[in-house]
């Protein structure tokens, strides 16, 4: 433990700060300013870039890291184009300022998605008092929108740096030793498991505290009464196609490219026995995310209905927010404190196959199911619930015969944001999987390891694929804000 804290442990913190603060930076400027063009600007393709924005999520941080190693090594189309010009530039993206570029242009979308909602929500008239008082677009925005709309866009960033400290992909495939980087170390390759505890309460405890930063920030949080649309500033012909470019570059890195990248990759590789494999990784990665997706959507269920007959205010706003807690730890965190669980209780039990996988995932992924439903719940009116006891109805009936009906498509859209989640998830299935047990992901993490990215290729298109539905269903929320 002394070699730990004295060597080991600056290394992490050093790593894993400058990691979350470049991140940090570069999310904000992109999600930010790509929001406030959407809003405010009318330029070509504007509605488009409404959604479009938001496709990056769909691609895993780790598949982004290895399609622009890819495009950038020696015998990639970058190098190659150079020396066919009669040059050649080494392009190192295995450091920091690479981890930072890849990760920043697929997590940017968090921040994009809060700071829309947050824009939209703002009354129209402020911004048009202060046009009134001869101050500038950008002036307005500096000092009127952005420090009202800043509770929300904090939030986006926290969602961030959460997404940056669970990454092992990325980090672990450009050799940066942090936490997660330290965690799966001591565990799967030294069996350390009380350094592996240690490190991941080092990590829970700045969870904790940025989990503390985010509801005061959120204390202060204030919306306008007016809900009155934004009208659209106008733009010259040049200005407009500088707005457009802007918007597009985001999307053209942390999708298009990587996409274009991994579909190449794919045609390099291709022998008709990729099928069958293919087959047995998503009958896999199916099986978890459909069993894990309908507990979690069932458990959420069953918990926002009890709280809804609670008529404890205080209880029940402390008690129905703890489920939401694992969502902002870490996958190897959640996993180590799994793992270390089951060898109190019975160490036989770490061979269960993948049922601490799924129970990791529930663990994980609870809040994203559970937020769903708890909004679909708030908009059912509880006039209904009386009316039906009026008429005789118990409460389970209520629930069958009125709720889960009304509810279906909210049921389904929190079914589908945690299928995917669930497929996407790297390190807590690459600690808690059975052995020789081989998903979409860590299928395509393992051959990027291995020097072997084309092979990668189907893994990583099929997992991009069905990621991006949910883009759909986040659209549809902000055009309801």
């Amino acid at each position: 433990m002394k070699h730990l804290t004295s060597t080991l442990l600056p290394t992490y913190l050093y790593n894993t700060s400058i990691l979350v603060l470049g991140t940090s930076f570069l999310t904000l400027i992109l999600g930010v300013s790509t929001a406030w063009f959407v809003t405010i600007y009318n330029f070509p393709f504007r509605r488009q870039f409404e959604w479009i924005l938001i496709l990056p999520l769909a691609i895993p941080t780790f598949i982004n890291a290895i399609s622009y190693v890819g495009l950038t090594d020696y015998a990639g189309p970058i190098r190659i184009l150079l020396r066919s010009m009669g040059t050649d530039i080494y392009l190192d993206l295995m450091n920091h300022f690479g981890a930072i570029f890849t990760m920043s242009f697929v997590l940017y979308p968090y921040v994009y998605v809060t700071s829309r909602s947050a824009f939209l929500l703002q009354s129209a008239s402020l911004i048009e008092v202060s046009r009134s008082l001869g101050q500038s677009m950008n002036k307005t925005f500096r000092k009127v929108v952005f420090p009202l709309a800043w509770p929300a866009i904090f939030a986006g960033l926290i969602l961030v740096i959460m997404e940056v400290l669970n990454d092992y992909g990325v980090v672990s495939y450009f050799g940066i030793p942090t936490f997660t980087v330290g965690i799966f170390r001591s565990w799967l390759a030294l069996g350390d498991l009380p350094t592996a505890t240690f490190l991941s309460l080092v990590v829970l405890i700045f969870v904790v505290a940025l989990l503390i930063i985010e509801f005061k920030a959120n204390q202060n949080k204030k919306t306008s009464v007016d809900k009155s649309e934004v009208s659209f500033s106008r733009l010259d012909p040049k200005r407009k196609w500088m707005v457009f470019i802007a918007c597009f570059i985001p999307v053209l890195i942390g999708f298009i490219i990587p996409v274009l990248q991994q579909i190449w990759w794919f045609f390099l590789s291709y022998t008709p026995e990729i099928w069958s494999q293919l087959y047995l990784l998503a009958k896999h990665t199916a099986t978890l995310g459909a069993i894990t997706s309908l507990l979690i959507v069932t458990l959420s269920i069953i918990l926002v209905y009890t709280f809804r007959l609670v008529n404890k205010k205080g209880i029940k706003r402390t008690i129905s927010k703890l489920p939401l807690l694992g969502y902002a730890m870490p996958g190897a965190v959640i996993a180590v404190g799994i793992i270390a669980l089951i060898l109190m209780i019975d160490p036989t039990l770490i061979y269960s196959g993948v049922i601490a996988l799924i129970f990791g995932y529930t663990v994980r992924f609870f809040a994203v199911g559970y937020g769903s439903i708890e909004s679909g719940f708030e908009k059912i009116s509880k006039q209904l619930d009386d009316a039906a006891v009026s008429m005789g109805s118990g409460t389970f009936r209520n629930l069958v015969k009125i709720h889960v009906p009304i509810l279906k498509p909210v049921l389904l859209g929190a079914m589908i944001m945690v299928f995917v989640d669930v497929a996407k998830e790297l390190p807590l299935t690459l600690i808690l999987r059975p052995f020789n047990y081989e998903t979409l992901a860590t299928n395509a993490f393992q051959y990027a390891k291995d020097e072997m990215a084309p092979r990668s290729a189907s893994s990583s298109l099929l997992i991009i694929f069905a990621s991006a539905i949910p883009v759909y269903y986040l659209n549809r929320i902000l055009h309801r804000k």
